[in-house]
């Protein structure tokens, strides 16, 4: 099967679209297109829609589509975030020629009602991140499915020579939730905090915003990896950094909620919490049991190879679109 990848990459090396495109290419024979949406100069394949309900739109170009698809012959067209279709036109033309078309939203609940809701019902099959808004897009007509975050295992690793200097680390961005919970830690432990902003709340950074190998060095250097559950829009969410920083070996905290039980068994694998107390209570209790909490982390490494890279999700994105054309015969 090929494949036409359309992406964008904003965070580097590390960006989640960066690695499922690599991921993509070893498990199938893929083309990938960067359509530079964050370069900061206007991209040279999309367009955006005189219609204003439709500006938060990145239509691809059909001319520039239409030649990537007749120079590769792909079997499938992806369109991977970054607020990208095809316009209604060119899904049309493809489907006249047989090719299928996917759509990925990896910024779900928050982006539905600019993004996903205005296109999603043009794709021949659309996968969202967020469990929760596989109701929103059923309110709208479209059957989409559930592509879980995941990591890439060849990117996001142990690295043993880094030491986990800190009892707990934090990677993201400062934001209002985020302070009480990071200002009660500060009183218990050696926090490592990473990201953009903290200055700024009058917490004093001991990182910066790092992407890369940084940042996998990052995830390898504390002794535990505090996971926020919320996003900016506030809902609750499983976060893709979860993954990451399980695929790096490091024992991962996070808020007890359901969703998250789709992936990893609370205890066994991650250590859950339903208050900020709570949390320090059971950090200070599995620090001074490191073999314990190693095990946690190992568990949780060895189900994430099983289970949650984004080569298997890739291999099941793939199966599903056999499926369908089988279906439909």
């Amino acid at each position: 099967m090929k494949v036409l990848h359309f992406g964008s990459y904003w965070m580097g090396e590390n960006d989640i679209v960066t690695l499922m495109a690599k991921d993509l290419a070893t498990v199938c024979e893929a083309k990938i297109i960067d359509t530079g949406l964050y370069t900061g100069k206007p991209s040279p394949w999309v367009v955006k829609d005189a219609n204003p309900a439709l500006r938060t739109v990145n239509w691809l170009r059909d001319d520039r589509v239409r030649e990537a698809v007749a120079s590769f012959g792909p079997d499938v067209v992806v369109c991977n975030a970054g607020a990208m279709s095809l316009t209604p036109g060119m899904h049309q033309e493809l489907r006249a020629q047989g090719i299928v078309t996917v759509g990925i939203a990896l910024s779900d609940p928050d982006v539905f009602a600019t993004q996903g809701k205005l296109y999603a019902h043009l794709f021949d099959s659309y996968y969202t991140n967020a469990e929760a808004s596989l109701i929103d897009y059923a309110t709208i007509g479209v059957k989409a499915k559930l592509l879980p975050f995941a990591a890439s295992a060849s990117f996001h690793r142990p690295m043993p020579e880094v030491k986990r200097k800190y009892d707990i680390i934090i990677v993201g961005h400062a934001r209002a939730d985020r302070l009480p919970v990071v200002a009660e830690l500060d009183k218990h432990f050696k926090v490592g905090l990473y990201g953009k902003g903290w200055r700024r709340w009058g917490i004093v950074p001991r990182g910066h915003q790092v992407n890369g190998e940084e940042q996998v060095r990052a995830l390898n250097s504390g002794k535990s990896y505090l996971s926020f559950a919320q996003t900016v829009a506030g809902y609750t969410n499983v976060k893709v950094g979860l993954f990451e920083a399980v695929a790096c070996g490091t024992p991962v905290f996070t808020q007890v909620f359901p969703e998250m039980e789709r992936y990893f068994a609370y205890e066994r694998e991650i250590i859950g919490f339903t208050s900020v107390p709570e949390l320090v209570a059971k950090l200070k209790h599995h620090l001074a049991h490191p073999a314990s909490l190693a095990t946690i982390a190992e568990n949780a490494r060895s189900r994430l190879l099983r289970e949650h890279t984004w080569t298997k999700r890739w291999e099941q994105v793939l199966r599903n679109v056999k499926q369908e054309a089988v279906g439909k015969q």
